[in-house]
């Protein structure tokens, strides 16, 4: 992000324009993940997050709308790298099951990113005493929690197979 920096609020608000990009290049790619799934779970769940999404993006602009800033056009490149790593990666895999557990390790690689920057943040939101930011982002950051969680309890035989010993 190309902003100039001086302030916590400041901060806030690159911060803020990356969970943005990074959320808008998701609901973009997403669509694309959910044709390589072969399983119909999982690709109920990519579907579900994708709409889940859609809605995150009008909360974040909502913030913006509300203290008169724009979202800017910026591209997170962390996220670009992610999506085109992980396109990469699927493109190269040949086995469904194996496919499928690709697109997994995909998704959790971006949730925990995405976690990361939800965190600070609202934090930033609470230390620059906003009244409602931080309960919105804490409940954005407790959605990607969420999304992990359910990625790694997925359930499929193949990647039962795979996952739980780790578990």
């Amino acid at each position: 992000m190309t902003t100039t920096i001086h302030t916590p609020r400041d901060l806030f608000f690159d911060q803020l324009r990356e969970i943005h990009s990074m959320e808008v290049q998701l609901c973009q790619s997403m669509p694309d993940l959910v044709a390589l799934c072969t399983n119909e779970s999982l690709r109920e769940l990519l579907e579900n997050h994708i709409r889940q999404i859609g809605i995150q993006i009008a909360e974040i602009a909502a913030i913006f709308e509300r203290h008169g800033q724009s979202p800017g056009g910026d591209t997170c490149k962390v996220i670009a790298g992610l999506i085109e790593r992980g396109t990469t990666h699927l493109e190269a895999v040949e086995v469904p099951h194996t496919r499928d557990l690709i697109v997994i390790a995909h998704c959790l690689r971006i949730e925990h990113y995405e976690m990361a920057a939800y965190e600070i943040t609202t934090r930033l939101a609470g230390g620059l005493g906003m009244m409602r930011e931080p309960a919105i982002l804490g409940e954005l950051h407790a959605e990607e929690k969420a999304m992990a969680f359910l990625l790694l309890k997925w359930d499929s035989p193949a990647a039962t197979k795979v996952i739980s010993p780790i578990q």
